[in-house]
């Protein structure tokens, strides 16, 4: 038995991963969102056609709402719909079970660094209920599949240069497609390589041969970003940076008149944010589709063993000499990068690296308090304690996520379009349907919830040109037209069916000539649309 403890508590720890992210999955977020949607079907137009939502055939970079979306998600994600169909669970699959598979790298990462099984299961469980993790596993989201290619990547890196070389090609290609996965990790990746070549110089020397081989996915990388230069991610990174209203606004640049030097004071400025107690432990990332709002990124009871965590780290560095230590501070260090360099500081997905170093950071801290505590009692309490505090803080979260947070962010996660075109659907007699933009691109989700095919849909497909695509990227196809009337002005016709907001129904100037034929209503009872036609 003692033999396999390890083993044994690794299973438990990847069941209870896999309950925390699979269970009511098509039901909480209570909504797709505007994301989630058009990953899904392009995915779906992909499985099925061969070709993107605009009908290019099997590209690289996906064009969506103005800016274009990395592919690897996007290929991952179309066998889950070929398989499932296009539905919520097929949607949000990829996202969990990479969650999933994560909980098992952290586990093998944390060995391969540290030689420590107590460790890395720590690091493992930590990484299955954290609260950051979670959120971003529920929904379709790039992140884990981003975090998953770098944890891979770094195990391969650490087998290639202990005595088995031939795994390092295969580490840079593990690197590169985490880099055409989130644009994150176009920032980060680059610097944790160029750390791990600074500080294990001397183990790649040794095995140049194999190095140089691994050079060869760098390089077709390179060209692809050269061929498409949409894939760099620079229109994502001019729609997210800071704008120059702040730039002009810092106290450097009133001084200098360089926009480089203030936007580097708002980098300096931002940094921190990502270290704050509200964000960390209270109230996470203010975007309620990125945390619930009642939780931090991380539960409260971490915060002793991150703190316990980043002063042994620091021993390890300084006293021990470990490279491997020395390699963890630096990815600490930098997670926050892409996310201080945008706007909307601290963004959760943005500084997405935070999670598996930090992770990482608290295992640390209970294998330092281990080692501190050297009466066998002493530590069976504390970390039953423990325990006992993070089980009520990891009972709440859910509480509040299954039970609050769904009716209080429907708003937030586009709630009530679904409900919209299933009625619609099943209604007979509706030649035009005209649907309110004010939900941004409500376009993709009929395309989403009709499973349009993809023929039919570019046979009547009519972009949006002006001022508004960048919420409402199409105007029409087929018998269905997202914004572009004067609702106020709305007659009521026979077969025309219109979708309107609460507050443009109220607006309508000839309102008492229509007849409501649903209201569509939030979770908590609000009214989200009304449906309205001809009497």
């Amino acid at each position: 038995m003692k033999k396999h403890w390890a083993k044994i508590i690794l299973f438990a720890i990847i069941l209870l991963a896999t309950g925390l992210r699979f269970y009511k999955l098509s039901l909480i977020p209570p909504s797709l969102s505007w994301d989630e949607a058009s990953f899904s079907y392009n995915a779906y137009t992909i499985a099925n056609w061969g070709k993107d939502e605009w009908g290019r055939t099997l590209p690289l970079a996906f064009e969506s709402f103005g800016e274009y979306k990395n592919p690897v998600d996007i290929y991952i994600s179309a066998p889950f719909i070929k398989i499932f169909g296009l539905n919520e669970f097929a949607t949000r699959a990829p996202a969990a079970l990479f969650g999933v598979l994560n909980v098992i790298l952290i586990y093998f990462l944390a060995k391969t660094l540290f030689k420590n099984k107590f460790l890395a299961l720590s690091a493992s469980f930590f990484l299955a209920i954290s609260p950051y993790n979670l959120q971003f596993s529920r929904h379709h989201h790039e992140l884990n599949i981003a975090l998953f290619f770098i944890l891979l990547g770094l195990i391969l890196f650490y087998k290639a240069i202990n005595k088995k070389a031939k795994w390092f090609p295969w580490a840079t290609m593990s690197f590169c497609l985490s880099m055409l996965t989130y644009n994150a990790a176009k920032l980060v990746v680059p610097l944790v390589g160029i750390a791990l070549a600074l500080i294990y110089y001397k183990e790649l020397l040794k095995i140049k041969k194999h190095v140089l081989i691994g050079i060869l996915p760098l390089i077709v990388l390179g060209i692809i970003f050269f061929t498409d230069k949409n894939l760099t991610g620079l229109a994502r990174f001019k729609q997210t940076s800071v704008k120059d209203e702040q730039i002009y606004s810092t106290f450097i640049y009133k001084k200098t008149h360089n926009r480089r030097l203030g936007r580097i004071e708002i980098i300096l400025r931002q940094y921190p944010l990502h270290f704050s107690y509200k964000y960390l432990f209270a109230s996470g990332d203010a975007n309620p589709r990125h945390s619930i709002q009642t939780v931090g990124e991380f539960y409260k009871s971490d915060l002793p063993l991150l703190v316990i965590g980043l002063g042994y780290l620091l021993y390890l560095v300084v006293k021990k000499k470990s490279k491997e230590s020395l390699f963890l501070l630096f990815w600490i260090i930098i997670a926050p990068l892409p996310s201080a360099m945008a706007g909307e500081a601290p963004h959760a997905a943005r500084s997405m690296f935070m999670l598996g170093s930090w992770q990482l950071l608290s295992a640390l801290g209970v294998l330092g308090v281990y080692n501190l505590v050297k009466n066998k009692t002493v530590r069976i309490i504390l970390a039953a304690l423990y325990l006992i505090v993070t089980g009520l803080c990891l009972f709440n979260y859910l509480k509040d996520y299954y039970q609050k947070y769904p009716a209080k962010y429907a708003n937030d996660w586009q709630y009530g379009i679904k409900q919209i075109v299933e009625y619609l659907n099943k209604t007979r007699g509706v030649n035009s349907v005209w649907m309110t933009k004010e939900r941004s691109q409500p376009y993709i989700f009929f395309l989403y919830y009709l499973k349009t095919p993809l023929p039919e849909y570019l046979s009547s497909v009519k972009p949006n040109e002006g001022p508004t695509s960048g919420t409402n990227r199409i105007s029409a196809f087929g018998k269905y037209h997202f914004g572009g009337w004067d609702a106020v002005e709305s007659k009521p016709e026979s077969g025309v069916y219109y979708v309107l907001t609460p507050y443009e129904y109220s607006g309508l100037k000839y309102i008492m000539q229509f007849n409501v034929l649903k209201i569509v209503k939030y979770p908590d009872g609000g009214d989200a649309f009304y449906i309205i036609t001809s009497p």
